[in-house]
């Protein structure tokens, strides 16, 4: 049966492979805009540092900038762009055509508050102009370290209502903290999912994960988008199952983790990659779907199993694909040469950790 898996493992790659390379090449031709709104105290060029890694100061801007509004490349080719602006309700008409044009394509507003000053009426203004755009809009408590522990949740929840912004459209921040409060960026990761989820509907979600400075975290957001792809197809990563659907999906996240790592990858490298996390293994999740199919009275065996529509095939589908997507990372960062065996002991465990975490909270791979 693993020589069966094995097969239909490399029909599938062969048959996904071009179209996976087709797909990213056209995602990476788009152009994106993020734009980053708040007041001069609120930590716009700490924010953008964070996620991008430049120096918002130091870039050229696009044509038609001024010093209200500045529009900068984040790449070399110019189609990750950045907009830093104070508000924009009188913008427009500080800016020539080039500047206003890119304000029309805006994907995500990202609005920054300075927890430190708390919300006004002029910032509650602002962000009712802002959403009046019909975009995502993700508001920002920044500078959250300077707010007492103790005293956080209450201020988010106050501070969140007086915006009428809900908690889900909203992430506690601390984009360049005090040291002594916080070593590090606070939020940069729940950042980055909002936008990646945000972004996965219009294909873009991919550009700007390559565009990130945390390459880490770019991968996790793509690794649990695509979890929950594979959650809603339901299939099966175990022989005598039916894994096109599925293998299609951990196709493309093996191209889209390569695409982050700037590494080139050929179709042999993916067989590898999945052949040796699913036909090698013997134990993990390909043992623990089939002792659970069979417990849930499934009849494995010469029959096909199928659990498309179960929350069991959900969960396993969304648990495998994330140990490949965690096993490629693992692969394509180390400076050596990676064994087969290696491999399977990362695919292993991170789909039995993802496994337990969807085990206590369902929601994890919940498309909806």
């Amino acid at each position: 049966m693993a020589d069966e898996l094995t097969t239909t493992l490399t029909h599938a790659v062969n048959e996904r492979w071009e179209l996976a390379a087709a797909e990213i090449a056209s995602a990476l031709a788009n152009q994106l805009a993020v734009a980053f709104v708040g007041s001069a105290s609120s930590g716009k060029d700490s924010a953008i540092r964070a996620l991008f890694g430049i120096d918002f100061g130091q870039i050229d801007p696009v044509p038609g900038s001024t010093d209200r509004i500045r529009v900068a490349p984040v790449d070399p080719a110019g189609n990750v762009l950045v907009v830093n602006a104070p508000g924009f309700g009188d913008v427009r008409a500080h800016v020539d055509a080039a500047a206003r044009s890119i304000l029309d394509q805006i994907d995500v507003v990202v609005y920054l508050l300075n927890c430190d000053g708390g919300a006004t009426i002029d910032e509650r203004r602002d962000l009712d102009g802002i959403r009046a755009l019909n975009r995502p809009v993700l508001v920002c408590l920044n500078k959250i370290d300077l707010i007492r522990p103790h005293q956080r949740e209450a201020f988010v929840d106050a501070t969140l209502a007086q915006l009428g912004v809900a908690r889900k459209d909203a992430v506690v921040t601390a984009f360049d903290p005090m040291p002594a409060l916080a070593p590090e960026p606070i939020g940069v990761e729940s950042v980055i999912r909002w936008i990646h989820h945000h972004l996965d509907a219009n294909g873009k979600s991919l550009l700007f994960a390559k565009a990130l400075r945390n390459k880490a975290a770019a991968c996790e957001a793509l690794i649990l988008g695509a979890a929950k792809r594979a959650a809603v197809a339901g299939a099966l990563p175990i022989p005598g199952a039916d894994i096109t659907a599925l293998t299609a999906i951990q196709v493309k996240l093996i191209s889209d983790v390569a695409t982050i790592f700037e590494r080139r990858i050929d179709r042999d490298l993916v067989l590898f990659i999945l052949g040796e996390a699913l036909a090698g293994t013997s134990k993990g999740l390909v043992r623990w779907g089939l002792e659970a199919a069979k417990a849930a009275g499934y009849l494995p065996g010469g029959q096909v199993v199928t659990l498309a529509t179960s929350a069991l095939g959900a969960s396993i589908a969304a648990a495998t694909t994330y140990g490949v997507g965690r096993a490629t990372v693992a692969f394509l960062s180390r400076g050596t040469p990676m064994s087969g065996p290696e491999l399977r002991e990362v695919f292993d465990a991170e789909t039995e950790r993802f496994r337990t975490v969807v085990r206590d909270r369902p929601d994890v791979i919940d498309a909806g």
